[in-house]
């Protein structure tokens, strides 16, 4: 098999898919590891190579020369697809907080672990974008009609936080329905069908945004929403949906991806409304100039 041809064929490959696909190819001590490995996926790939190589009698060079074969560029890019496995099985961190950090690792490698995984993150993430959707979004939250709602809960809400404050430079009427913000009970008194809601659902899923979604699809509003899985249950009830990677080295998820979505909306947003966005952060340095002065001489002056 060529090299085009075997990465072709490596792209979304598990690790079992590949040792069945080059079992004609191994040597008698990698048949030996490959069915252990067969045997013990993913959770026998949470051990570093050296400790791999120790539990089944073989050198740690045999394990890296093995993945090689198998085409993953490094042992630590197939324990990255090993963990993803683990975290799709299990929804919360207290759930995978065993296998994640049960083993041992140095802090050096924690450090490696988190770039390699963000960098695949971020990587997936636009690779699969649906670029029809992304524009229809930027569009729709650069309309400016109506009000824009973001809301999220649990651990989506610093991103919720960050999206909310930024266009919130770019447009009116954005409201955050987040911790301190108006209930959205409240909020949803006044919803017209010219609102959008841009929402956020990552396991663990919350009924809340489910309930809130529907609400404003009744009032005829619009709803977007950013997940991480097209299974996620706000799919369904969006007009247009984003998806990010969140996988992780340690039991927590990873929001990199999710900032990166969110900063491309708003530069996307920025762009739309490039006139009124110029005209208004003017305004903003101008606010800040003055709240800026020293308090005693702006006494003076009032």
């Amino acid at each position: 098999m060529t090299n085009s041809r075997k990465e072709s064929a490596d792209h979304g490959a598990t690790l079992l898919d590949r040792l069945a696909r080059e079992a004609a190819t191994l040597t008698a001590r990698e048949r030996e590891l490959a069915d252990a490995l067969t045997r013990g996926y993913p959770h026998v790939l949470l051990e570093s190579a050296t400790a791999l190589a120790a539990q089944h009698g073989t050198s740690a060079s045999t394990v890296v020369r093995l993945f090689a074969k198998l085409g993953y560029a490094s042992y630590a890019d197939a324990q990255r697809e090993a963990r993803a496995s683990v975290t799709a099985a299990l929804p919360t961190a207290g759930q995978r907080a065993p296998a994640l950090i049960g083993g041992k690792r140095t802090l050096r490698a924690c450090l490696e672990d988190a770039l390699m995984h963000d960098q695949h993150n971020l990587t997936a993430t636009h690779e699969s974008l649906d670029i029809a959707a992304f524009e229809a979004i930027a569009r729709l939250l650069a309309g400016g009609k109506g009000r824009l709602f973001i809301l999220a809960q649990k651990n989506s809400a610093p991103v919720s936080a960050w999206l909310a404050l930024h266009l919130n430079m770019c447009r009116p009427n954005v409201q955050e329905l987040g911790a301190g913000a108006v209930t959205a009970t409240d909020a949803m008194l006044w919803v017209q069908p010219e609102d959008v809601l841009l929402t956020f659902s990552v396991r663990r899923y919350s009924s809340a945004p489910v309930s809130i979604a529907r609400a404003f699809r009744e009032r005829g509003a619009r709803v977007v929403a950013i997940c991480d899985s097209p299974a996620a249950p706000l799919v369904p009830l969006a007009d247009h949906h984003l998806l990010v990677r969140t996988a992780n080295a340690s039991p927590f998820d990873s929001y990199t991806a999710a900032f990166f979505l969110c900063n491309a909306l708003v530069s996307a947003v920025a762009q739309l409304r490039q006139p009124a966005v110029i005209e208004a952060l003017q305004r903003r340095d101008a606010l800040w100039q003055a709240f800026e002065t020293d308090p005693v001489e702006g006494l003076r002056k009032g």
